[in-house]
């Protein structure tokens, strides 16, 4: 997709399903993290002290180890929907009823949640790979939302690109 396909589709006030696939999980996730900061301190379930997280945590740092994985999803949607084309023309006006797609889009959220939780399962048994891999999700003493992502690029790239797809 161009820049120029971009412009004209906001032009038109149509915004293309390759566009909202690809950029507003990651707006929803950066606004739903930014509403649990507002949320403000939640002392009364915090596993540990204000001074461990002080300490411990680079915020700076978290939100790169968190971009960085999200600019590879980007790349890889963007290289996958140039190399498959827009299948949409093809089908001319054929639409799938409301519960075809609802039914598609829960088969695909279970597909997608069972392959992640294995993984993450996977990860904490196998040693080689907690300590190479996985270790890195737990080094981050959360006080932000957006710590859930934290994690090692190849991890990213297993459960969040691959695992997406």
């Amino acid at each position: 997709m161009s820049s120029d396909d971009i412009y004209q589709q906001a032009k038109g006030g149509y915004v293309s399903d390759e566009l909202l696939g690809t950029f507003l999980p990651i707006v929803v996730y950066w606004v739903y993290s930014g509403l649990y900061l507002m949320l403000g301190d939640m002392h009364n379930y915090r596993l540990h002290s204000k001074k461990d997280e002080d300490e411990k945590n680079l915020v700076s740092q978290a939100v790169y180890v968190v971009l960085f994985p999200q600019v590879v999803q980007v790349a890889v949607a963007t290289v996958l929907f140039a190399v498959t084309g827009n299948d949409g023309e093809s089908d001319g006006d054929q639409h799938a009823s409301i519960f075809v797609l609802g039914r598609l889009d829960l088969c695909c959220h279970a597909d997608v949640r069972y392959l992640a939780i294995f993984m993450h399962r996977y990860m904490h048994q196998n040693k080689f790979l907690y300590k190479h891999i996985h270790a890195q999700h737990h080094r981050l003493i959360v006080p932000y939302a957006f710590g859930a992502l934290y994690n090692h690029p190849l991890e990213g790239l297993i459960l969040d690109t691959i695992g997406g797809l």
